[in-house]
């Protein structure tokens, strides 16, 4: 079981499979295969899960190193770790997402609506006639002014 955790900590890394089987001892690739499909529990294809899975162990990887860099003091560690901190924000979606404001043409706006109302099954809003009335002041006494 240990080579075949040390055979999945190498495919983190980005080694082949053919790397792998000679570094930790397989007969071939396929055997290297094999051994971390057992350990990890299914066989390690290029899926989506899996994909994300093998990225966050690099990435868990890469902080590690970026961290014991940026307390050493060498140039660069802060930004390295920077980067790899937004990549796995990123990732797992941990960022707010973006929000974008959108203000349509007062035309676009009522061409959205129609097509809204029209989706929807309710009927078109009619514009209503706007009457144009004459005021008249009228005082205490109920005179006109």
């Amino acid at each position: 079981m240990q080579r075949a955790a040390q055979a999945w900590h190498l495919r983190v890394l980005g080694r082949t499979w053919a790397e792998i089987a000679e570094a930790v001892g397989f007969a071939n690739d396929a055997n290297a295969i094999r051994a971390v499909r057992r350990f990890v529990g299914k066989l390690p294809e290029p899926d989506v899960d899996e994909t994300r899975t093998v990225w966050r162990e690099r990435m868990e990887h890469l902080w590690g190193i970026a961290a014991r860099d940026a307390e050493a003091g060498r140039p660069g560690a802060i930004r390295a770790g920077v980067a790899v901190a937004q990549r796995a924000s990123a990732l797992d979606g941990l960022d707010a997402p973006a929000r974008y404001e959108i203000t349509p043409a007062e035309s676009q706006l009522e061409q959205l609506v129609q097509q809204m109302l029209a989706r929807s099954g309710h009927v078109q809003v009619e514009e209503p006639e706007v009457l144009e009335l004459e005021v008249l002041a009228v005082d205490d006494a109920g005179e006109r002014g």
